[in-house]
């Protein structure tokens, strides 16, 4: 397991990280798909998941994180069509643009934690 001693750059992208999973679990009501029960559930139960290892992240980041926040963005993205939602447009474009943010930014913090000289294995 690879780990980084904090600074502000791994402080900025877990904050977004927790922002676009608090995005995520706000959605359904944002976008207008509360009638649709897998979208909405899908959304707040993988909203809360990245929010909870954001906020992990925000205090130490290790790469079994932001591994789990890449897995998370990946079952977004690819959620619409395996949970087959019914609406079309709202429910799964915003899946999808969520889960594209996820994995764009757990791909820089992975990135990252191999890349730094910072960083080291814990």
């Amino acid at each position: 397991m690879r780990t980084i001693d904090n600074g502000i750059e791994e402080v900025i992208v877990a904050g977004l990280s927790l922002v676009v999973g608090a995005g995520l679990m706000l959605a359904p009501w944002y976008f207008g798909f509360m009638g649709e029960a897998k979208a909405t559930w899908n959304a707040w139960i993988c909203g809360s998941a990245v929010a909870v290892f954001a906020l992990l992240a925000i205090m130490q980041t290790f790469d079994l994180e932001e591994y789990i926040i890449a897995i998370v963005g990946v079952w977004t993205v690819a959620a619409p069509w395996l949970l087959d939602f019914k609406d079309i447009t709202a429910a799964r474009w915003t899946h999808v643009g969520f889960g594209l943010a996820l994995l764009i930014l757990a791909g820089i913090e992975l990135w990252r934690l191999h890349a730094s000289p910072r960083a080291h294995s814990a």
